[in-house]
């Protein structure tokens, strides 16, 4: 479809006299609705404003483009009115708007609404284009101005050009073509030849090649997000900048290239890497880099997890829950799923490590992060356990040792190694020749970054190992001398600690040994399995308080938080303790502590009213398997597993509603204070101002302007909320600052008086 084709009489409007951007709104949503364009116009100025509310269409030059994709859209359309007057529009460049284009389609072609945004975008950024459309009176020169061109590329007569750049922006659509066009544009009118490479949401278009980077003159990189393939411009001087300093001050970017102050030397690490420059820096951004190994983790927990919650349930299901270790994979059909959950899972940890590392020094890192995340939870026999040939080959250099994992905190630890190595190698080769950069990239610097992060982490699991073998030991003692309240008090704690880490694999082990009577010696009475007990309750614990916490107070988590611990209900139930994993790892003191307090209350109250198990996992699945010793003796009988399975139930829930509370006021009053600081929206300000633009525009509904009322009130008072915080946290960082300053004065101090 031609972008002419998508304007229509019937939606386009000349010289209208409207005084705001929310009049724009409601007359084009009228008049779509009236000529059949879309079919609620409560959803489609619901889509609008959601739009909106990301970033301000209002692109500059006084032109504004509200875009929406969206089911009640009937027909893909551009609806255009031209104001009498200029209104504001919160523009990119201050400036009031008076061309407005709203771009409309239901996405059943996704190109389409891509192809609209970025053809229309393009055609904008002209000059020309902007003084005809002032001067438009109808809908032909509206289509007139709009007819498509194919415009030659002015090449230098020796086949190169003057001007490169790329430009990209986050939703990959108006902004990187208007960034490209007006780049064109600005060249051209300094008699330069110019090939601006787009990297928006239809891929890499226009792309920039060896020979044109390499004859360049002045090269432009304007984005506001990572731009892919940096290596082509390793060693090229370039001006790094956003995309509105390149829509707004192109000519100054290309006549002052020289002394730019974003002017700086590409020295990327290879590849097809989304980061830009390999710098010491990105080691500092120790929460970035967090998260970036977390974002990539979570499908793996997420969707193991559940697929694994089906194979205990098939299990279950069958009547297999009595067979102890086998639960899960007693049924070929159990076994299935349970397979794909269990190699899911596994991967969490050297998937961490993996993209820890790739988020400080690219795709060099990949490699090395994921084998630091492999020899930390050591999934595979080659470096330790078995018997086989290929198998423990690390383990027989140390006779008599048996390695433990060290979990996600050892891929962490690992991962920052491991791209401390990449970054030190590719520095110390980097005056390799040309002819050998690529054997470098792909042989040596893997090679060696390979070699370095493998023998660390063979060093570093040996005193690890002996850690945790002794804390094993000791546990084991305490439980051999009758102090099985202790135990359970301990193994409940342990359980929370690291949440499927080494500590947490050290507890989940011992409950597994008292299942098998393995753990203490002549225990006919079986009393050891409260242990397994303690570990299975604990273990559901920290995936339901973060589940609990997130409905209780849904205001100290942002919306993908609330979102993301929609699976934790589930996970906590299977006993999948690594569902709260992510959450931990972006606030390693509150999570970890307030479910350490709710594992240990639920390990005291186990061990006091000798709750036991004899399965060692299925979660709610083999709830059914427990019982009580305070009942008839402790045999197995309707009332002792009936109460058994009341009583842990109510622990359970209990002691994570104790967690989740505790959490909740512990977050909520550090937000208020300022110490804490949300990493993206909560959503309340968001769900506020989409009701108040849905009754906004149903004022004939029940109670429409009561409820508006009501709304406008909640949004004034958090708003101020917003405020307050913010103020508190400027005032919380300026305190630590001057705390610092105090400290490294002092240190001075000392330094000069030694």
């Amino acid at each position: 479809m031609e972008l002419q084709d998508l304007f229509n009489k019937e939606i386009s409007f000349f010289e209208e006299d409207l005084k705001s951007k929310d009049e724009v709104i409601n007359f084009l949503t009228k008049k779509l609705k009236e000529q059949k364009f879309i079919k609620s116009m409560a959803d489609f100025k619901t889509a609008i404003y959601k739009r909106e509310s990301e970033a301000s269409t209002g692109v500059g030059d006084g032109i504004s483009i509200p875009h929406v994709l969206n089911k009640t859209v009937l027909k893909s359309a551009i609806a255009f009115v031209k104001l009498k007057n200029k209104i504001d529009w919160q523009a990119l460049d201050n400036q009031p708007v008076d061309l407005v284009f709203m771009i409309m389609t239901n996405g059943e072609d996704g190109d389409e609404h891509l192809t609209a945004l970025a053809g229309l975008s393009g055609f904008l950024m002209k000059p020309e284009v902007q003084t005809k459309l002032r001067k438009a009176k109808s809908i032909k020169d509206l289509k007139t101005i709009f007819t498509h061109k194919e415009e030659k590329k002015e090449i230098a007569a020796n086949g190169h050009y003057d001007v490169i750049g790329i430009t990209a922006c986050p939703t990959g659509i108006a902004h990187t073509y208007m960034a490209a066009e007006k780049l064109e544009e600005y060249a051209k009118s300094l008699g330069m030849t110019v090939k601006i490479e787009t990297q928006g949401r239809r891929g890499i278009e226009n792309k920039l090649t060896q020979d044109d980077i390499n004859h360049a003159k002045v090269i432009i990189l304007a984005h506001d997000k990572a731009l892919e393939g940096l290596s082509r411009l390793n060693g090229k001087q370039v001006i790094d900048t956003h995309t509105k300093d390149a829509i707004f001050n192109g000519t100054e970017l290309i006549t002052k290239f020289a002394t730019n102050k974003n002017l700086k030397t590409i020295q990327a690490v290879g590849g097809h890497q989304q980061v830009g420059e390999l710098t010491l820096k990105k080691f500092l951004d120790f929460k970035g880099n967090l998260l970036g190994g977390i974002s990539r983790m979570l499908p793996f927990v997420v969707a193991g997890g559940i697929i694994l919650g089906i194979g205990f349930l098939i299990d279950f299901a069958i009547g297999n829950g009595s067979s102890g270790g086998d639960f899960g994979v007693q049924s070929a059909a159990a076994g299935w799923f349970s397979a794909i959950g269990k190699l899911s899972m596994s991967m969490m940890v050297p998937i961490l490590g993996g993209y820890i590392a790739y988020s400080i020094v690219g795709v060099q890192g990949l490699m090395p992060g994921i084998l630091a995340g492999l020899f930390s939870s050591n999934i595979m026999g080659f470096a330790y356990g078995g018997a086989g040939a290929w198998d423990n080959l690390w383990g027989k250099l140390i006779p008599g040792f048996i390695v433990q994992e060290s979990g996600f905190i050892g891929a962490i630890i690992g991962a920052y190694l491991a791209a401390l190595y990449v970054y030190g190698w590719t520095k110390a080769m980097n005056k390799f020749p040309k002819s050998l950069a690529g054997v470098r990239d792909i042989v040596f610097i893997p090679v060696v970054s390979l070699l370095s992060i493998a023998i660390t982490m063979f060093v570093l699991n040996i005193p690890l190992g002996y850690l945790m073998g002794a804390i094993s030991d000791g546990i084991k003692w305490l439980a051999a001398h009758d102090l099985i309240l202790i135990v359970s008090t301990l193994i409940g704690f342990m359980m929370c600690v690291d949440m499927g880490g080494p500590v947490n694999k050290i507890a989940y082990s011992l409950g597994v040994l008292s299942v098998g009577g393995k753990l203490v010696q002549n225990d006919t009475t079986h009393e050891q399995t409260i242990i397994m007990a303690a570990s299975m309750l604990a273990g559901m614990l920290p995936p339901l308080m973060i589940a609990m916490s997130t409905i209780i107070f849904p205001k100290t988590w942002t919306a993908k938080d609330r979102d993301a611990a929609k699976a934790n209900w589930l996970m906590g139930a299977c006993f999948i303790s690594e569902g709260a994993i992510p959450f931990m790892v972006k606030d390693p003191k509150r999570v970890a502590f307030s479910a350490m307090l709710g594992g240990a209350i639920i390990g005291l109250l186990v061990g006091l009213l000798k709750i036991k198990l004899g399965a060692p996992h299925g979660g709610i699945f083999v709830f059914a398997l427990l019982n009580t010793s305070l009942i008839d003796g402790g045999t197995l009988t309707s009332a002792s597993i009936g109460v058994g399975i009341g009583v842990a139930l109510s622990i359970l829930i209990g002691s994570s509603l104790i967690s989740a509370t505790v959490l909740g006021l512990w977050r909520s009053k550090d937000i208020k204070k300022g110490k804490l600081t949300l990493d993206s929206t909560n959503g309340v300000k968001e769900n506020l101002e989409l009701k108040i633009k849905h009754f906004q525009g149903n004022l004939d509904l029940k109670n429409a302007e009561e409820k508006l009322k009501n709304l406008k009130e909640k949004l004034t008072k958090y708003k101020n909320f917003e405020l307050e915080l913010k103020a508190k946290q400027t005032l919380h960082q300026q305190t630590m600052l001057e705390k610092e300053r105090i400290r490294a004065e002092k240190k001075a101090i000392k330094a000069n008086q030694n």
